[in-house]
């Protein structure tokens, strides 16, 4: 594992957090095609995640991808504890999946390696995620519109959680989100 050069903070392990944009976060890059929302390296800190101080980041030894390298690991580690819920419309056809869970990287989750292969028989390979907070994640098939029919829950989940992520659908292509608009 990486160390950071003040001793008083061993970075035991990293995560990465999808969020709001008007976050503070030091180590944090756009998501193509969003003005919105951004990825940001972070270390955890008992069960939360904490952003990296001014003095923090200076003192980190590493470079942004290298600390997301790590952080992709953290995001396997909870992917394997959630299990997703499919809902089914009326013919018994899958229309999307949740994921829902405690953990504050639930939504994190949709960035490790190994999630579109979790959806990938059930909902296709071209895969469109909604993360309208911090402990929900919509995973939708990007051959139909089911994502537009569930764009009011959605905006209602992000305006009223506590650690709201986005109002976005994004694309998921090779393990990383483009944005694919803001649902209004």
């Amino acid at each position: 594992m990486f160390a950071m050069a003040d001793a008083g903070m061993a970075a035991d392990e990293w995560a990465l957090v999808v969020g709001p944009s008007f976050s503070d976060h030091k180590m944090r890059r756009p998501i193509e095609g969003s003005r919105r929302t951004v990825v940001s390296v972070c270390r955890m800190v008992g069960d939360e995640p904490e952003p990296l101080t001014r003095e923090q980041k200076k003192s980190v030894h590493m470079t942004y991808d290298q600390a997301r390298n790590e952080a992709l690991k953290t995001a396997s580690r909870v992917l394997a504890e959630l299990t997703p819920v499919f809902v089914r419309d009326g013919n018994g056809v899958i229309r999307h999946a949740e994921l829902r869970g405690e953990h504050p990287l639930t939504a994190s989750t949709v960035l490790a390696p190994e999630f579109g292969a979790m959806f990938r028989d059930s909902l296709g390979p071209d895969l469109l995620v909604a993360i309208p907070h911090r402990n929900l994640v919509l995973v939708f098939s990007r051959q139909d519109d089911a994502h537009l029919l569930k764009a009011e829950e959605i905006i209602q989940e992000y305006l009223s959680a506590v650690y709201p992520v986005s109002r976005e659908v994004f694309a998921l292509e090779d393990g990383r989100l483009r944005s694919m608009g803001v649902l209004q």
